[in-house]
């Protein structure tokens, strides 16, 4: 053997042992993608289970709240029910207080006008504003017999009556107020002359 041929096989070794190498590297490698599959391969196994385990526990979930839904929606509509219902009693509470309210107005009012005396929400100024809206349907003819006026709002009060007339849903005050008449009248003043006569 000679020196060419020594240097073919040392050639020819070393290409051996490089390309040995290269398989075992690959072969190394080849190992670590199985390993890789594999555990790929066992996730998603595990992923499979779960979501059949995932499924199966809202499927489960599901039929829970259909099975009870009607029972959920029967406890709801009572409830709303119940809220409904106290909602009107409150209202009805307040309307008939409104109308004790408006009763016990009424009675005080008849009874204060049997007696002659004015509600207390009716006042002096009140009573000269509606007959100074009312001064100018009274007759030509006529007039009152004291002016309309913050100064003499009392003897107004005074020479007035009141009557009160209840008539369905009306408590009604009518004011009566004595009127005069321009009249001129001439006063002659006789003087009895009586003398005593002696027979």
């Amino acid at each position: 053997m000679d020196s060419n041929d020594a240097s073919y096989y040392a050639e020819n070794v070393s290409k051996l042992e490089k390309e040995k190498l290269e398989f075992f590297i690959l072969s190394k490698e080849q190992i670590n993608v199985k390993s890789t599959l594999k555990s790929l391969n066992s996730t998603m196994l595990t992923l499979s289970e779960n979501e059949k385990i995932l499924s199966k526990g809202l499927n489960e979930m599901a039929k829970h709240i259909s099975e009870r839904d009607s029972e959920i929606k029967k406890t709801f509509s009572g409830t709303s029910m119940i809220l409904t219902v106290n909602e009107h009693n409150m209202q009805l509470e307040r309307a008939m207080d409104e109308c004790r309210r408006e009763y016990d107005i009424l009675i005080d009012a008849i009874l204060n006008s049997q007696k002659g005396i004015l509600q207390p929400h009716i006042t002096h100024a009140q009573i000269v504003k509606q007959l100074k809206t009312s001064e100018a349907d009274i007759p030509g003819d006529l007039t009152l017999p004291i002016p309309l006026s913050a100064n003499h709002q009392n003897l107004i009060v005074n020479i007035v009556d009141l009557d009160y007339l209840l008539r369905i849903i009306f408590f009604v005050y009518v004011i009566r107020l004595p009127l005069t008449r321009h009249i001129r009248y001439n006063v002659t003043t006789f003087f009895l002359y009586h003398q005593n006569k002696r027979y």
